[in-house]
């Protein structure tokens, strides 16, 4: 749903709160499913805003989330 754009980065982060598999996804997983966004692209993304690429989404602190809507909602 994130790759086809159904679903936003908000939206998932809001769907995370309540569902736990969405919790428990990989926040790399996460961003190198976008579109446009590939390994690379993602692996500099999550440099840029601290995040080790073993984080969970839940696990993601608010500066780290501002910091990827920051870089990837436009």
């Amino acid at each position: 749903m994130v790759k086809s754009g159904e679903l936003s980065l908000e939206e998932l982060f809001e769907l995370a709160a309540r569902e736990e598999c969405v919790a428990q996804m990989r926040a790399y997983d996460l961003i190198s499913a976008l579109p446009a966004i590939g390994e690379v692209k993602a692996e500099r993304i999550m440099r840029n805003a601290s995040i080790a690429k073993t984080r969970r989404i839940r696990g993601l602190g608010p500066k780290q989330r501002a910091e990827l809507f920051r870089a990837l909602v436009r």
